[in-house]
C-alpha cells in the first residue's frame, strides 16, 4: 500500500479497467460506457470483486447502501464513498471522465497531454483534469516499477538517444 497526495491508494484496483479498455476500440467503449451509470456499476463491480477494507477497524465485510451510493463497515459502521481509497479519492470529475482518461492514456502508443484529454472532455477548467491525469500517471508508474524486463526483447518501433561528450563532437 502506497501514498499518494496523502491518501492510501490500492495500487489502482480501477487500473484493472485498462486491461479492458485496452481490448476494445472507441466505438465498443462508447457502447459499453454510454453513460455515467455504467461507468459506476463497473467500477462498484471491480471494488466488490477486489474487497473494501474498512480504514477505521480493518474489517472486510461492507454493506452496500444503496440510497447513499457508499458502503457502510458492518462492525464500525463507518461509510466510505466509492471513490474513496482508489486514484479517484477527493475528485468532484464524474466516472465516465475517469474511464475516459484511462482509456485515451492506455490505448495509444503516444500519450495525450492533459491540455488534449481537457479538450476532449470538452471542460472548462484544466486544473481537475491535469490532477486527475497526474494521478492516473503516478499509478501507472507505480505499477510499472512492479514488471522489470529481461532477456531479449523485440521492439516495432523505437526512438534512441545518446548524449556524446563535447570534446567528442565533431564540427563541420
Amino acid at each position: 500500500m502506497k501514498k499518494i497526495y496523502g491518501y492510501r491508494i490500492y495500487h489502482l484496483k480501477c487500473l484493472s479497467l485498462q486491461k479492458i479498455c485496452n481490448q476494445m476500440n472507441i466505438l465498443n467503449f462508447i457502447l459499453q460506457y454510454a453513460d455515467e451509470l455504467s461507468c459506476r456499476k463497473k467500477f462498484k463491480d471491480f471494488r466488490d470483486k477486489q474487497g473494501v477494507i474498512c480504514p477505521k477497524c480493518g474489517h472486510k465485510e461492507h454493506y452496500w447502501k444503496k440510497d447513499k451510493e457508499c458502503y457502510e463497515c458492518k462492525q464500525c459502521g463507518k461509510r466510505r464513498s466509492l471513490q474513496a481509497n482508489t486514484v479517484m479519492h477527493g475528485s468532484q470529475l464524474p466516472f465516465r471522465y475517469w474511464f475516459i482518461a484511462i482509456h485515451l492514456l492506455t490505448s495509444i502508443k503516444k500519450s495525450f497531454s492533459a491540455s488534449e484529454i481537457q479538450r476532449q472532455l470538452g471542460r472548462k477548467y484544466y486544473e481537475p483534469v491535469w490532477a486527475m491525469v497526474h494521478k492516473l500517471r503516478q499509478v501507472m508508474r507505480i505499477r510499472d516499477e512492479k514488471y522489470t524486463l529481461s532477456g531479449i526483447h523485440e521492439l516495432d518501433e523505437g526512438f534512441f538517444s545518446t548524449e556524446t561528450e563535447d570534446d567528442e563532437k565533431i564540427y563541420p
